[in-house]
């Protein structure tokens, strides 16, 4: 009688993952440091004369703007997280070819001499299940992949935002002037020729912070939903999404 079992496929070792950076309360502690300088020197920043600026205002001189950045800088997933579920999906993928293994060592002796139709019947049911556990398998390693690749990507995004958040030096006065040193400027600007090129600079200064923190901003957010869209597209037959916390929905 031929032997249905053969061994399962081995679990793919896992990939280089780096998820290296800064822990996530640092991270956020950094980017909401980062938001309220900006925020504050942009309300004294919308009081200058346009052609002190080296931007034109708009949306992205908003305060409202790098608020929302800094809002959105906190959905970005945990990196940690996501590679822990990736080591938990191939242990479970070995645990299966282990088991597999082993009931095929246990029953191979029983195909020797064990014939009839009692036994093609208990053969093929074998057989089925043993076709099961190499899908299972394949799954659940293809699945740790993707967790692997979505950890990389968002370690990356943070270590990204935390650099954006550290270019705006908030332990630095933009420009070298505290708000109300700006604001004393402002009111002297008239009859104090002296303010303007301090107030030039200070815009200057605050102009490219900006531009740093929206930008590595911008980008993390992309890649973290980039990420976390992978994810639950793989698992999307399943129904599971470990990007979304556990426990009852709002109503």
């Amino acid at each position: 009688m031929t032997r249905p079992d053969r061994p399962l496929r081995l679990v793919g070792e896992a990939g280089p993952v780096d998820v290296t950076g800064p822990s996530r309360a640092a991270l956020f502690g950094a980017v909401d440091a980062a938001v309220g300088v900006l925020a504050t020197h942009l309300t004294r920043w919308a009081a200058l004369p346009p052609c002190w600026r080296g931007i034109p205002a708009g949306p992205d001189t908003d305060p409202a703007t790098v608020r929302r950045a800094g809002a959105e800088a906190r959905e970005l997933p945990d990196p940690a997280a996501l590679a822990a579920q990736a080591e938990a999906l191939r242990e479970a993928a070995t645990q299966v070819r282990r088991q597999h293994v082993d009931t095929a060592e246990d029953l191979g002796p029983l195909w020797d001499t064990w014939a009839g139709p009692s036994a093609d019947a208990v053969q093929k049911r074998v057989s089925a299940l043993a076709r099961s556990a190499h899908g299972l398998v394949g799954e659940l390693g293809d699945t740790a992949d993707v967790f692997e690749v979505a950890a990389a990507t968002v370690a990356a995004a943070a270590r990204d935002l935390a650099a954006g958040a550290a270019a705006v030096r908030p332990a630095d006065p933009v420009g070298g002037l505290h708000p109300a040193q700006v604001d004393a400027l402002l009111a002297a600007a008239r009859a104090d020729p002296s303010a303007e090129p301090r107030l030039r600079a200070w815009a200057a200064d605050l102009e490219e912070r900006l531009r740093v923190f929206l930008a590595a901003a911008a980008r993390s957010r992309a890649a973290g939903r980039e990420a976390g869209a992978r994810v639950r597209e793989r698992l999307a037959a399943g129904g599971g999404d470990p990007l979304r916390p556990s426990g009852p929905r709002s109503p």
